[in-house]
C-alpha cells in the first residue's frame, strides 16, 4: 500500500511565472510540497491541495480578476483555505479578497518564516490577517452599519462599494431585469465582457446567481457613485 504524503500541499496561482517560481522556491520545504499544476482546473489524479495561494501584483487586470479567481477556487475545492499575497496595501482589493472567500492575507514584504507559519495556521482552520487591516475593517463596518439594521445586511450593502464603475453600471441594469445582450448593447461592450463583470459581482457579493445579486441589492444596497 502506498503511504500518503503527509506534507502540506500548496497550490500556487500567479499570473507571473517568475513570481510563482520565486515563491515556490521559498515555500518548498521538507514539511511542504508545491503542486505542479498552475491553474484551478483539477486534472485526473490530482489531489485537492491543503492550501491555495494567490499571489498578485498591483495591475488593474490582476486586481479585477482576483475576487473572481477566489470564487472559482471555492467552487472547485470548497473546503480548502485560501491565502492571498499582494504587492501593495490596497484596502479595497484586500476587502474584496476576504468577501470572495480568502481566509488569509499577507503582503509580499512578509518574511518567508512568517508565511510558513501562516500556512500552518490556515491548515489548522484559523484565519490570518494583518492587524492593521483587521482594525480598518472593524472601524469601517462599525461606522457604516445603520442603526437597527441586521449586521449581515449591512455587510452585504458595503460589498457593493468594492465594485468598479463599470461593474456598478452592469449591476444597475441587472436590477432592471436586462439580459446580458441588452447590457452589452446599452454599455457598448461585448456579451463576454458582461459575463466577466457579472461573475466578478457574484464573487464579491458571495451570490450564486443573478437573482441573489438583485435580492441583496433590494435589501438596501446603494450602487450610486
Amino acid at each position: 500500500m502506498v503511504e500518503k504524503d503527509a506534507r502540506l500541499s500548496l497550490l500556487i496561482i500567479d499570473g507571473s511565472p517568475l513570481r510563482r517560481a520565486c515563491i515556490a522556491v521559498a515555500l518548498d520545504t521538507p514539511d511542504s510540497r508545491i503542486l505542479p499544476q498552475t491553474g484551478l482546473d483539477p486534472s485526473d489524479g490530482v489531489q485537492a491541495p491543503d492550501i491555495i495561494l494567490f499571489q498578485t501584483g498591483d495591475s488593474d487586470a490582476e486586481s479585477t480578476a482576483l475576487p473572481l479567481q477566489i470564487g472559482e477556487a471555492g467552487r472547485v475545492w470548497p473546503h480548502v483555505p485560501i491565502l492571498v499575497i499582494a504587492d501593495h496595501g490596497n484596502e479595497a482589493l484586500m476587502t474584496a479578497a476576504v468577501m470572495a472567500g480568502a481566509q488569509g492575507l499577507l503582503r509580499s514584504s512578509t518574511s518567508v518564516e512568517t508565511m510558513q507559519r501562516a500556512l500552518l495556521l490556515l491548515k489548522d482552520g484559523l484565519a490570518v490577517y494583518p492587524a492593521a487591516f483587521a482594525s480598518a475593517m472593524q472601524a469601517r463596518f462599525g461606522s457604516t452599519r445603520p442603526e437597527g439594521t441586521d449586521e449581515r445586511i449591512a455587510l452585504a450593502v458595503d460589498k457593493f462599494k468594492l465594485l468598479t464603475k463599470r461593474q456598478r453600471d452592469v449591476l444597475r441594469l441587472l436590477a432592471q431585469g436586462a439580459s446580458n445582450k441588452d447590457i452589452a448593447q446599452r454599455l457598448d461592450i461585448s456579451e463576454s465582457t458582461v459575463k466577466v463583470h457579472v461573475r466578478a459581482i457574484m464573487a464579491v457579493n458571495g451570490a450564486a446567481n443573478r437573482t441573489q445579486i438583485v435580492a441583496h441589492l433590494l435589501k438596501g444596497g446603494d450602487v450610486d457613485d
